[in-house]
């Protein structure tokens, strides 16, 4: 079967199953923040029409200006793009034909994006029972054999991390290896008590950061995202990317959304009590839950079968994320997001029977 690339489109999934779409469902597949803020907190109907019939700043340089203050880097450092998906194919053609690592399982654009620009790929793989974590001797000897290195962090699908130290250890190899450390911080924004490898571009000449803004703010229809590097490296990655790429609705909602900040705080401490309070339940059930930071994690019912399982889900009205195209999971798991107290307990009654 041809299993869609990504989640959040159930029709979709549905309509190539065979299975009839639910007259309801809860879309758990999306990884998007499920606390939306009140249409009151939004723009008005005016200034979105405004938007729209307006060219955007060719630069974003007002978003500019606010991400560089907020995170303390110089403007010339930020690259504004349309969504962190648009990071990964610039710099996907920025490295062509250069060896690429990867670890995984991770996001698969990374892979599909070297790989159309005749890169060639060096996978390091890790599984469960390494507690989804990679030796640090193994990542530094990958790091010797390839011009460039993904880290997902915190990772997509497991939701696990790094030790700070590691990263930061494995950041020095990578500088002295002359070797180019591409950090996914898509989904930093979750993360409670998190760190940022941020706080190290001024010292790795080699480390790019990218950065979304669609999935904390639920703006995944306006797409919206970031990449942080040395000057240089932002220099040749804009020379490639088309002309007004960010919109003006993105660039102005993105400035409305970014102030807000104890909405980004309320949101990491409600996902980080309601993960654990679901992680608890499900493993009382049965289920292996991974140790996730952020707001989705992995989930298998061992000596079960996980397709059927996913039927299940499905024919429940509750939508999870195969994993078919994550390199070293091939469809063993399911990525389940985690949503509001309502829709997760709904999610819990339907795992409590499959498991009973």
């Amino acid at each position: 079967m041809n299993w869609p690339a990504h989640g959040a489109n159930p029709r979709q999934l549905y309509q190539q199953l065979g299975l009839p779409l639910p007259a309801t469902y809860v879309d758990f597949s999306v990884n998007t923040n499920p606390y939306v803020l009140p249409l009151s907190l939004w723009p008005t109907q005016a200034d979105f029409c405004r938007w729209a019939m307006e060219y955007p700043d060719p630069d974003a340089m007002p978003l500019v200006d606010f991400l560089a203050r907020a995170e303390g880097i110089s403007p010339g450092c930020i690259l504004m793009t349309n969504g962190a998906s648009e990071c990964i194919y610039l710099l996907g053609q920025l490295f062509s034909q250069k060896r690429i690592g990867i670890a995984e399982p991770a996001f698969s654009e990374y892979r599909r994006a070297c790989e159309a620009h005749g890169c060639k790929i060096v996978s390091l793989v890790t599984n469960e029972e390494k507690s989804w974590k990679y030796e640090l001797s193994e990542l530094t000897m990958l790091l010797k054999d390839v011009d460039v290195f993904f880290l997902c962090h915190p990772n997509n699908p497991t939701g696990t991390v790094m030790a700070e130290e590691e990263l930061y250890e494995l950041l020095m190899a990578a500088e002295k290896a002359k070797t180019f450390v591409i950090i996914d911080e898509a989904f930093y924004h979750f993360w409670a008590d998190g760190f940022t490898a941020l706080q190290w571009i001024g010292r790795f000449s080699h480390l790019i950061v990218l950065r979304s803004l669609t999935k904390i703010h639920h703006l995944a229809g306006a797409r919206i995202g970031y990449m942080v590097a040395n000057e240089e490296i932002i220099a040749q990655a804009k020379a490639l990317q088309p002309p007004w790429s960010v919109s003006k609705v993105a660039q102005q909602l993105a400035l409305h959304f970014l102030p807000m900040d104890e909405f980004v705080a309320q949101t990491k401490r409600m996902i980080a009590a309601e993960r654990e309070r679901i992680a608890e339940i499900l493993r009382g059930y049965g289920y292996y839950v991974s140790p996730s930071v952020v707001n989705f994690y992995l989930l298998r019912l061992p000596s079960r079968s996980t397709e059927a399982l996913f039927y299940h889900l499905l024919r429940e009205g509750m939508v999870p994320r195969h994993t078919m195209n994550f390199r070293g999971l091939d469809g063993k798991y399911l990525r389940l997001a985690v949503k509001t107290k309502e829709e997760n307990d709904q999610l819990l009654q339907a795992l409590r029977r499959w498991a009973q």
